[in-house]
């Protein structure tokens, strides 16, 4: 009686677990996150990632300064490729402290949602 409920229960438990790994729906939200690699300048380059493939190539990134006494400052933005890498190179004048986010968007029916990397000193 044991060996048929376990034999019962494991397809079940697999069912569960092969449905998380399907992507979002049309009309649906998926999460994102960005990476942020900074060496002492440029390049600085990262990472959008996320479970909806959709979300991951041609997201836009914006790289932006962190200043204490005034709102934050874009300073470049770039356009992830295939696999979600993205790089900037350029100087930043005066920046200390960086941020890295990518922005909302809609693919292929499913929202994007938008989201920040840890701020970085330089």
């Amino acid at each position: 009686m044991w060996a048929i409920r376990r034999l019962a229960m494991a397809p079940a438990g697999l069912h569960s677990a092969v449905a998380l790994a399907v992507p979002a729906a049309a009309g649906q939200s998926a999460t994102s996150r960005v990476t942020l690699k900074v060496k002492g300048g440029p390049p600085f380059h990262g990472r959008v990632i996320s479970k909806e493939p959709a979300c991951v190539a041609n997201r836009k990134v914006v790289l932006i300064e962190i200043a204490p006494d005034r709102g934050p400052i874009d300073y470049a933005d770039n356009r992830t490729n295939g696999k979600g890498k993205w790089v900037f190179s350029s100087e930043l004048q005066g920046a200390t402290v960086v941020q890295a986010k990518v922005a909302q968007s809609k693919a292929s029916g499913v929202t994007c949602r938008s989201a920040f990397s840890q701020a970085k000193a330089l």
